[in-house]
């Protein structure tokens, strides 16, 4: 995959498969939404994912497991984030897992020092980088978080004026720590947006501009990136697993 769509697709994406370590199974936790997607990329299947987000008690969570074709391969990918309950979304600690040419890599990530530092530990094979550390921003959201964004910011998305957000992208940490500047504001409903009873949303983020079609609760019914070619819908499981 493409750099620029692989950023695009984060973009859409945040997953990790060890279920226990963000509380997925927690009683008390309010499900925001568990949704299957499928992408494509110029009208040819690319992948498919799950994406799971909920809220537990003063955490919010994350977590997709994804699915993307890779020459005659399926590769998998797992990237799951926590964040504080508020409408920042202030970072708490994320996981990605993924296999780099047949070895696992993984990335741990944690906000330290009172939400002031974040530092990642990258791994690959048996072998292991020094802690990879920068200064957080205020009102800094990591990626993954975008949709829960949306979804906590609902009321405040209009026409009138963009509304801006900043965010690192998670798995492209590697000497240092990219961070996006972003806006988002919402448009005259179109055919698509009418069908689906959604709202309308222009997204810009890492110089692409994409257009959501979100649910009352924010989260993503259909999104297109003309620009990169790229589709994503929301379907049933049985679709998305059939898909590739």
């Amino acid at each position: 995959m493409q750099k620029s769509n692989k950023n695009f697709t984060l973009f859409l994406l945040a997953s990790i498969s060890a279920t226990h370590l963000f509380g997925f199974n927690d009683s008390q936790a309010e499900l925001l939404w568990d949704n299957w997607y499928i992408v494509t990329s110029n009208g040819t299947p690319d992948s498919y994912y799950n994406e799971q987000a909920e809220l537990v008690g003063d955490k919010a969570k994350i977590r997709v497991n994804t699915w993307i074709k890779d020459g005659t391969k399926i590769k998998s990918e797992n990237l799951g984030a926590t964040a504080k309950n508020t409408p920042l979304l202030e970072p708490l600690l994320f996981n990605f897992r993924t296999q780099d040419n047949g070895m696992e890599k993984s990335m741990d990530g944690t906000i330290m020092n009172n939400g002031k530092v974040f530092s990642v530990k990258i791994k690959k094979g048996d072998k292991t980088s020094n802690p990879i550390r920068a200064e957080m921003l205020p009102k800094l959201i990591l990626v993954s978080f975008f949709p829960v964004w949306i979804h906590k910011n609902y009321k405040n998305i209009s026409s009138v004026q963009p509304k801006d957000f900043a965010a690192i992208i998670e798995d492209q940490v590697a000497d240092q720590v990219p961070v996006i500047q972003g806006n988002v504001y919402e448009m005259i409903p179109d055919a698509t947006a009418k069908q689906l009873h959604a709202r309308k949303l222009r997204v810009v983020f890492n110089n692409i501009v994409a257009y959501w079609y979100v649910s009352p609760k924010g989260d993503p019914i259909e999104i297109s990136a003309p620009s990169v070619k790229k589709t994503v819908k929301k379907v049933t499981r049985e679709v998305a697993e059939k898909f590739l």
